[in-house]
């Protein structure tokens, strides 16, 4: 009696054993981490809008760039809910970022209101959930001009109806389009629109570098508007200084072509040479002497 009790506890104990690991192991397995994408929308020149798309997820308490998340982009809504125009498929690179440009296609629909939602539709995977991301943003236009004394305006419109109206309280940075980034053209980082839309600045470089007539790039930016979204656009100004580039390649300089090497270089080179074989030749001889010596003595 008393075995078949042990073997009775021993089985019960077993199978709460096995019962616990299998939930345990079933719910590591339903964990997944969370995948954070994000969208952002930039129009540059008043002409080309883009979507940029951001995957990430936290790890060990940190956000960490996800690569390979395959998202579809869509325009506005229909009546369901889903989306109404299809922009595109693009998948994140290992900086979890990815980007595309509105569908060509999708003009009448663009040009048909003055307000628009994208979505960012992310499809369920082995270690993510399905996302939906959305971002809405009203039609704008960003342009810059100059005005007498070296100073520079932009001025921000947002389309309503049909027409475009200025639009206040909007920060606007004014800079010159450099290689790594945009140079502000004053101490001053950021504008504020007023009534008109518009901000002035002045222009507080001369003598910048441009190119070889003396352009340079004058920039106005709106950089993560709640309500337009990022806009930029460019403007060529003579107002840099020439840059004519100097053709040294046949001079004789450290970087100079073959046989163009600078005398006093090849003095120290050649006297290094001469020195070392001359030793070595002069110690030949001595020796040759010396053996010489040797036998006259035996």
């Amino acid at each position: 009696m008393k075995r078949i009790i042990n073997s009775i506890c021993t089985v019960t104990l077993s199978l709460i054993v096995l019962c616990t690991g299998t939930g345990t192991a079933w719910s590591q397995d339903s964990t997944k981490s969370p995948l954070n994408v994000s969208l952002s929308y930039l129009v540059t020149n008043n002409t080309i809008p883009t979507l940029s798309v951001n995957a990430k997820t936290k790890i060990s308490g940190k956000f960490q760039p996800v690569k390979g998340i395959e998202v579809k982009l869509y325009l506005d809504k229909d009546s369901t809910g889903k989306g109404l125009g299809f922009i595109g498929k693009v998948i994140t690179n290992e900086k979890g970022q990815a980007g595309s440009v509105i569908n060509p296609a999708l003009a009448p629909v663009w040009k048909a209101a003055s307000n628009h939602t994208f979505i960012a539709i992310t499809e369920k995977t082995n270690d993510f959930d399905a996302t939906n991301t959305e971002i809405s943003i009203a039609k704008a236009r960003i342009v810059v001009d100059t005005v007498a004394d070296n100073n520079v305006v932009a001025t921000v419109t947002e389309f309503k109806g049909d027409a475009w109206v200025p639009v206040k309280g909007v920060e606007v940075k004014l800079g010159i389009a450099r290689m790594d980034a945009d140079l502000p053209i004053s101490d001053k980082d950021s504008y504020t629109t007023d009534s008109l839309g518009q901000v002035k600045g002045e222009f507080k470089h001369p003598g910048m570098p441009g190119d070889s007539k003396g352009n340079i790039l004058l920039v106005a930016k709106v950089e993560d508007n709640d309500q337009f979204g990022s806009m930029r656009t460019e403007k060529s100004v003579t107002w840099g200084k020439a840059f004519i580039p100097e053709n040294n390649f046949n001079d004789r300089e450290l970087w100079g072509a073959h046989l163009k090497t600078p005398y006093w270089l090849l003095f120290m080179a050649y006297s290094i040479v001469f020195t070392i074989w001359g030793t070595l030749v002069y110690l030949v001889i001595l020796l040759y002497k010396i053996r010489k010596l040797g036998r006259q003595e035996a």
